[in-house]
């Protein structure tokens, strides 16, 4: 890798999709390598950049499911051949143990696995709660990851929709306050303008 290289690239190429390029590049490098990295070294880009991609132009988000298909496959296919090695009574089998390790790292499948959120952290929780709908419509949670999630959310939510009502009567109060100033009462400067005209 000649980092200079790379540096002056992402330093004078603006990141640009291109319906030719892009939906390809991610299906081949998905079908080859079987991870995300690996088109984002590739294109230069980075995974933000591929999850707005994928919001904004169907083709290619298609294309990302598509390849995120094929690379479980092929994770699966290769448990299916170590599965069916023998080995002698007491050796560790390595291979298992990285195998588990890249479901992990690229599918998220252990006991204790990571969960990868697409969120936009700008956005109420109302936007994350649909945002999260998505990512599971997409087969990117277990039943019990997306029940935590909602659970999760439903609090920030809860938190959120406390502040804005809150917001709303400091405004109704602010309001009040304002009316009863100019109300038209005996010491009120509305009534003494009036009086001073008659």
């Amino acid at each position: 890798m000649d980092i200079d290289k790379i540096f002056e690239k992402i330093k004078t190429r603006p990141t640009i999709y291109d319906e030719e390029i892009h939906p390809k590049l991610i299906l081949r490098m998905m079908l080859e390598k079987c991870r995300l990295s690996a088109f984002c070294c590739e294109a230069l880009v980075t995974e933000t950049t591929v999850y707005n991609w994928c919001a904004k132009h169907p083709l290619f988000a298609i294309c990302y499911a598509m390849g995120k298909a094929f690379a479980r496959e092929a994770w699966e296919r290769e448990g299916e051949r170590i599965r069916d090695r023998e080995m002698p009574i007491g050796v560790v089998d390595y291979a298992f143990e990285h195998w588990k390790m890249m479901g992990w790292s690229r599918f998220g499948i252990s006991k204790n696995s990571r969960i990868k959120l697409d969120l936009d952290p700008e956005a109420s929780p109302l936007v994350h709660y649909g945002q999260l709908l998505k990512q599971a419509a997409n087969g990117d949670f277990t039943a019990s990851e997306i029940k935590q999630l909602m659970e999760a959310i439903n609090v920030g939510l809860n938190v959120h929709q406390t502040f804005e009502l809150q917001k709303q009567i400091d405004e109704l109060k602010s309001n009040q306050e304002t009316m009863a100033a100019n109300a038209n009462g005996n010491n009120s400067s509305t009534n003494k303008r009036i009086a001073q005209k008659d």
